[in-house]
């Protein structure tokens, strides 16, 4: 009976471990995650993540952010830094305003003002998140009468959110922004909600995605209106970005590969900036600014950027449907008053010399010949008389000065 009752006992003991073991590994099943379909998605955004790892490492921190994940944060800045402070903006033919930033920045500026978002953390202060688009500048922008403003462009979830917030914003003076160097004419800080009630939110960097791959271009606030604030003709620039390879197709990029990131040799590739023979003229009247709508993701205008033309695009004003095709109707018009022998093409906007490309030895446009006109801020092209008043780039005079290499305006890129 002894043994009955030893036997019995211990297989009881047996049952309840082989219950317990079986419990575990149903509940081990249970929690395993699903990774079908993820996986590779996973493995493209560490491999990515792995290059900007690189690049940025000697010149900040990562840390690890409860919304955004993995962030860089630059280390050798002041507490009251800002991104795109330490610079200044060109206008290209090919993407509208580009960042142009200085020596002291351009060891890791060439990835941060150019891939990724920017969001402002009460505690850290300005965080990168990652991205792999390039672009020229990541930023929307304000206009009043006397003040213009921009700002980092942050994730998309939060991009309305920001266009009121004081904090995020840098303003100057309108005559003031193609200065050499915009950290000296930046406006104080304690006048921000000042500046945000006497401007609106005119524009943002714009993503085009509808034919080949994805291409972002800044149109931004017209130059021809910065001209007209500045009270003179401009220079349109030609720029050579430096892009991380495989991230973006840029005729003419210094493209760095990671094995340059590895060997330290990434800073050997210097972006080059050119000033171009093509003039801004200024506007003759300058419309007033009309402030985006909620849900409009930026305006090309009538005259974008020769990268937002590329395959086909069109210029869209961030209207709706009837708006865009009246504006396919009056482009229509336009290309059968505009043809003439003799005239091989990039549009309307052709420029005459300094460009790349195709743009060289062409003819331009003579101004009597466009029926476009008064300054409209994001209008349909049927609606312009004057083209000396549009809201996009004003006709371009042929001149023959020295180009520059380097920084334009006197100062050289290093």
């Amino acid at each position: 009976m002894n043994i009955v009752k030893l036997n019995r006992g211990t297989g009881c003991r047996f049952l309840v471990r082989a219950a317990v073991v079986i419990s575990l590994g149903l509940a081990t099943v249970a929690f395993v995650p699903t990774v079908s379909g993820t996986l590779s998605s996973a493995q493209a955004q560490v491999s990515v993540s792995a290059e900007f790892r690189t690049a940025l490492e000697p010149f900040g921190r990562w840390q690890q952010h409860s919304r955004w994940g993995e962030v860089w944060i630059p280390t050798k800045v002041a507490r009251d830094w800002r991104p795109y402070t330490v610079g200044r903006w060109v206008y290209t033919d090919d993407w509208g305003w580009y960042w142009v930033s200085d020596q002291a920045e351009d060891n890791w500026g060439w990835i941060t003002f150019h891939y990724g978002r920017w969001v402002f953390d009460p505690e850290l202060r300005w965080v990168w998140v990652v991205g792999k688009e390039w672009g020229p500048g990541w930023v929307h922008w304000r206009r009043g009468a006397q003040y213009l403003g921009w700002a980092p462009l942050p994730p998309e979830e939060i991009v309305v959110e920001y266009r009121d917030e004081p904090d995020v914003w840098i303003f100057v003076r309108s005559r003031d922004f193609v200065a050499p160097r915009l950290v000296s004419v930046i406006l104080p800080v304690r006048q921000q909600e000042v500046f945000i009630r006497e401007t609106v939110v005119v524009n943002q960097t714009i993503v085009i995605r509808e034919r080949g791959p994805a291409v972002a271009v800044n149109p931004g606030i017209p130059p021809a209106i910065i001209a007209a604030a500045v009270g003179r003709p401009l220079r349109a620039f030609e720029v050579r970005p430096r892009i991380l390879a495989g991230t973006a197709q840029i005729q003419g990029a210094v493209e760095v590969r990671p094995e340059d990131l590895r060997q330290g040799q990434a800073q050997r590739a210097q972006v080059t900036v050119r000033e171009t023979q093509n003039v801004i003229q200024p506007s003759r009247n300058v419309p007033p600014a009309q402030p985006l709508a909620a849900g409009e993701q930026g305006r090309l205008s009538d005259n974008p950027p020769r990268a937002g033309r590329q395959g086909g695009r069109e210029p869209t004003t961030g209207q709706g449907p009837a708006a865009g095709n009246q504006q396919r109707q009056g482009q229509q018009q336009q290309s059968d008053q505009q043809q003439q022998p003799g005239m091989q093409g990039r549009g309307p906007d052709q420029r005459q010399q300094g460009g790349r490309g195709p743009q060289q030895g062409t003819e331009s446009r003579a101004p009597q010949q466009k029926q476009q006109p008064q300054a409209t801020e994001g209008r349909a092209p049927q609606q312009k008389q004057q083209p000396q008043a549009t809201e996009g780039r004003a006709p371009q005079q042929k001149q023959q000065p020295q180009a520059t290499e380097g920084r334009g305006g006197g100062q050289q890129k290093q």
